[in-house]
């Protein structure tokens, strides 16, 4: 058997401390390397009042990328916190599933702020000027909105991430989804701070509700592994075989010999299969600390059952299709800008000149003759 690649000393530790190291383990595989590279590019020539979309399926690891963002930039900007103790180099925010299908801001402006490090967020007030001086006004949606601008000012991040936004698409009324774009692009303007929307394809609603919108954002694509790629296949097995040497056990079972298993109830998504070998791994040390090894049957019991796969591929292959018509959309596109007309009008030309038309084969052209060309070039 290879040398396993976790730590010699993890199997003589706690259960806790060996549950607690897998569990932090990531793979930095070939889609999340691409990803991450790509959004740390994007944020890096992005205007500041930009807003960026990171997309992909349910559990293919955006939230890997939201947790790797955070921690790159609280590194990279660490002597400058150092010298000013104001600066927050980067601010992370997830979006609560609403419950009646509206979209709370008051909670989410209150939530932004408490990530801010705000004082005193429950005694926030606007204020108003009147004959009789200046008074408090409610504190309302629009009371922690300022607040969170003014905090995003001086508090100065580079960027603030806001994961599982496709929450923000779950509203009672379609014709509100650009207004609650409009808000996110009001945020980032006032503050100027480029928001980056991380989620599920359902965000992709937002790419499209307006050309102002749109020419202020990039795009980041974090797609799912696919069986028939065989590239994809290569590296799933390879992340496979990682989580495999990474799993704190003393005998090592070899799960690259039933990818296809593996792969099939994960949709090919790492994050889903990477909770899956928490979960298995968690259950089953926490009820026999002594338990050597996991088998096939082990993960079977917390393997997604066929039909929430079925749902999960559904959702995949429907969100890859709107990404497919966008791309589909380039010749409608060259029409509407009238680029196709160029090479119509080329051809066009290219024809008129080599046809006959009506005349007869030989006869001439009627046109006005030149008179006293060929001597004036004789002359010369």
């Amino acid at each position: 058997m290879d040398q396993l690649l976790f730590p010699c000393d993890l199997l003589d530790k706690p259960v806790e401390d060996r549950i607690s190291y897998f569990k932090e383990y990531t793979v930095a595989h070939p889609h999340l390397n691409k990803a991450f590279k790509e959004l740390l590019d994007n944020i890096m020539v992005c205007e500041r009042n930009e807003i960026l979309l990171v997309y992909g399926p349910t559990g293919v690891g955006k939230s890997t990328i939201f947790n790797k963002t955070l921690k790159y930039f609280y590194e990279l900007l660490e002597e400058e916190k150092n010298e000013d103790r104001g600066l927050i180099p980067i601010i992370g925010e997830e979006v609560i599933s609403p419950d009646d299908g509206k979209f709370d801001w008051k909670d989410f402006y209150i939530r932004a702020l408490e990530k801010l490090k705000e004082p005193m967020i429950e005694f926030k007030k606007n204020i108003y000027v009147n004959s009789k001086g200046i008074l408090p006004k409610d504190n309302s949606r629009s009371t922690y909105g300022r607040s969170l601008e003014n905090a995003l000012i001086h508090r100065k991040p580079k960027v603030f991430l806001i994961d599982e936004a496709q929450h923000m698409t779950r509203i009672a009324h379609a014709k509100k989804l650009k207004d609650q774009m409009e808000t996110l692009k009001s945020l980032a303007s006032k503050s100027n701070v480029p928001i980056v929307l991380i989620g599920t394809y359902d965000i992709l609603k937002f790419r499209n509700l307006g050309g102002q919108l749109i020419r202020r954002g990039m795009d980041v694509h974090l797609p799912r592994y696919k069986a028939e790629v065989e590239e994809d296949r290569i590296s799933f097995k390879n992340i496979l075989w990682m989580f495999q040497k990474h799993m704190p056990l003393k005998e090592e079972f070899q799960l690259i010999d039933h990818w296809e298993y593996f792969f099939i109830h994960s949709a090919g998504c790492v994050g889903i299969l990477k909770l899956w070998l928490n979960r298995t791994l968690e259950f089953n040390l926490l009820k026999d600390p002594a338990k050597k090894c996991l088998l096939l049957e082990d993960y079977k019991r917390f393997a997604l059952s066929l039909d929430k796969v079925d749902k999960i591929a559904d959702e995949i292959i429907e969100g890859e299709k709107i990404l497919k018509q966008s791309k589909a959309k380039e010749s409608s596109i060259y029409l509407k800008l009238g680029l196709n007309n160029l090479e119509e009008e080329s051809i066009g030309h290219e024809h008129v000149s080599n046809r006959v038309g009506n005349r007869k084969p030989g006869e001439r052209n009627p046109k006005r003759d030149q008179v006293g060309l060929g001597e004036f070039e004789n002359a010369n």
